[in-house]
């Protein structure tokens, strides 16, 4: 239906509109979807989550405007009622009721495994997958997809439930890391939501299972947000052992300690 280039589009998300891109893999029987930026407050300001996001800025606003402005893609549907569905050719560009339509299958099949996910760790949090890279493979989805609030929700029941397996004497990640990486990805999804304490807590735990630059430099984004300071100077201090402190870290150390 597509070409294999890469394809971008917004979607309003849970705190502005959600840039996405759609990946083509021909190991994959259908398209996979990736988030990489996010706009939002009234000055339409730009978080990009990876280098994909660093382009112009003009042409990422206007993936916001396409999806604001497109009639077709702002309209009242119900399924059962065909009468009442839009017709590709009203759109701007028709081809992009496809992609949507592609990407709202793949939306509700994650969004039903995060909901089973979230509902199994209330009833039974024994049955949080205990291989490594099953958990982060049931976390992955709800960071492609942007899900903060899911996210959120996700972070505050499992995030004990890992410290604790941490903890528990003999522990050791799997060696991709994937324990620690299902526990970053829900602190970045945390900490976007405006949840930097409970960031925090996810990165904290994250480099208890494996420490790394990348997790100790969320650790002092996340304390640095929630105005640990404390927390700030005791991240900065352990990062030495991956090298000297990068010089936008060392700003943030060094307003905490003022």
């Amino acid at each position: 239906m597509f070409d294999t280039e890469q394809t971008d589009f917004a979607v309003a998300g849970d705190r502005g509109f959600d840039l996405f891109t759609r990946v083509h893999d021909s190991g994959q029987k259908r398209a996979q979807f990736r988030c990489f930026a996010m706009v939002s407050g009234s000055d339409r300001r730009i978080t990009g989550f990876e280098p994909l996001a660093r382009r112009d800025p003009d042409t990422l606003l206007g993936l916001v405007d396409a999806a604001q402005g497109d009639p077709l893609l702002n309209c009242k549907l119900a399924f059962g009622d065909t009468r009442g569905w839009p017709r590709a050719e009203a759109g701007q560009s028709p081809l992009r009721l496809l992609l949507y339509l592609d990407f709202f299958r793949a939306w509700q099949v994650a969004d039903m495994a995060a909901a089973r996910l979230a509902a199994q760790m209330r009833t039974a949090p024994d049955s949080l997958p205990a291989l490594p890279a099953q958990l982060a493979g049931a976390v992955a989805p709800v960071y492609a997809f942007n899900r903060l609030d899911r996210g959120v929700g996700l972070a505050r029941l499992m995030e004990p439930i890992l410290r604790r397996r941490i903890e528990t004497p003999g522990f050791a990640d799997d060696p991709p890391g994937s324990t620690g990486y299902a526990l970053r990805m829900l602190g970045d999804l945390c900490l976007r939501a405006g949840e930097p304490a409970q960031a925090l807590a996810c990165f904290e735990t994250a480099v208890a299972a494996g420490d790394n630059p990348h997790r100790r430099r969320k650790a002092i984004e996340a304390a640095h947000a929630a105005g640990l300071q404390d927390r700030v100077q005791a991240h900065a201090a352990a990062y030495a052992p991956h090298g000297r402190l990068p010089d936008d870290l060392a700003a943030l150390t060094e307003s905490a300690g003022q």
